[in-house]
């Protein structure tokens, strides 16, 4: 009797186990690839209208931003399909008819049609959409992606690139707000990796798009040290008169702010140390408050005002994904050990971070990701 008791329960462990293990597994995949796909998967079915265009919680309708993430999700997922649709819906509806930059916001205008809201483009949604096309041109033998992609590169160069003091800058977009008595540039924009790409196919600035991306690492940092924590500022600006960096203030609350922008500077600095940049890992090494607040707190802020002091106590996704590529670009032996230290907890079966309603989030969260990727 006690032998049949004692395999009964013996079954019952060995089942829970299984069980157990099977529904972890699920809730956690073991590693990065797994993750990807799936977070891919839900991004598609929760963000994407028809899988040809995302529709933003933070500003209503579609911007640019967001189809450049589906875009360089869909490639880097090998889904053809989707980047089709995507690339199509987004050349058809968001076209400015003056250049072939991008209008940065398409949705339901004042009069109750549907179209463009903003000509005005952003340069991270058109560099971002330039770039995929080039890896999808490259990945699937089309000329045509490669084709489209020069023509936003051309005037991304002619609309986008400002020299001051003898040095190129990148500008946020062409809204004359961005040049009124200094010129205003985002940190969180700044892709070398992106520019040497561009280098490649745009021969007439091949020089002047290898110069910018040189010149990035010392605006990054100049921008970073503004702030007591030596995190980058969601915006900073260049003097016109000296070249000297300087504040940013004519985004309004919070603009000098570790914050909504700036925790994108760790996923591009993450990409370019993964493409090779020793300047990139340089600037990773040694801004490391992100890592060295985390470990002395055991927790980190939401952001940290340009002062150094949190903005909130509780730690959300974009930071924490923040702090993962870093933790990771510096040290890539393990990288689920690193997802897990930092995200894992956060992480839904279903195939998203912490809530199910904020696209930018999800994004942030699975570019930052993408970084830990062998």
């Amino acid at each position: 009797m006690r032998t049949v008791i004692l395999r009964m329960f013996t079954l019952i462990l060995i089942t829970g186990t299984l069980l157990w293990f099977r529904s972890s597994s699920s809730a956690f995949p073991q590693d990065v690839d797994t993750l990807l796909k799936e977070s891919w998967l839900y991004y598609k079915q929760r963000f994407m209208v028809n899988n040809e265009r995302v529709s933003s919680n933070n500003y209503g309708g579609t911007i640019t931003e967001g189809q450049s993430y589906a875009l360089l999700k869909a490639v880097w997922m090998d889904d053809r399909k989707t980047f089709d649709k995507t690339w199509n819906w987004t050349q058809k509806h968001m076209a400015n008819p003056d250049s072939h930059l991008l209008g940065w916001h398409w949705g339901k205008k004042e009069n109750g049609q549907f179209g463009l809201i903003s000509h005005h483009n952003a340069t991270d949604g058109d560099q971002d959409i330039a770039y995929a096309l080039l890896l999808a041109g490259e990945k699937w033998k089309h000329d045509n992606y490669i084709q489209d992609a020069q023509k936003l590169i051309t005037d991304l160069w002619r609309f986008n690139v400002s020299e001051v003091q003898g040095k190129y800058y990148l500008n946020p977009g062409t809204w004359e707000g961005f040049y009124q008595g200094y010129l205003s540039i985002n940190p969180s924009y700044f892709a070398p990796y992106v520019y040497r790409k561009f280098a490649e196919y745009d021969i007439p600035h091949r020089k002047g798009w290898l110069e910018l991306a040189d010149n990035i690492y010392p605006t990054l940092a100049a921008c970073s040290n503004l702030t007591a924590q030596r995190l980058p500022p969601n915006w900073c600006a260049v003097d016109y008169n000296t070249g000297q960096i300087i504040y940013s203030d004519h985004q309004g609350k919070g603009s000098r702010d570790f914050s909504y922008d700036a925790y994108r500077v760790f996923w591009r600095m993450a990409m370019d140390a993964k493409a090779g940049s020793p300047e990139a890992l340089a600037y990773l090494q040694s801004h490391q408050a992100l890592l060295k607040l985390s470990n002395n707190h055991h927790q980190l802020a939401d952001g940290y005002t340009w002062q150094g002091e949190p903005l909130d106590l509780s730690s959300n996704g974009f930071i924490l994904s923040a702090a993962m590529a870093q933790a990771h670009a510096l040290d890539p032996k393990n990288p689920m050990a690193i997802y897990r230290h930092y995200l894992q907890p956060h992480y839904h079966s279903d195939g998203y971070w912490f809530n199910r309603y904020n696209d930018y989030l999800h994004s942030v969260i699975w570019l930052h990701l993408y970084t830990l990727r062998n």
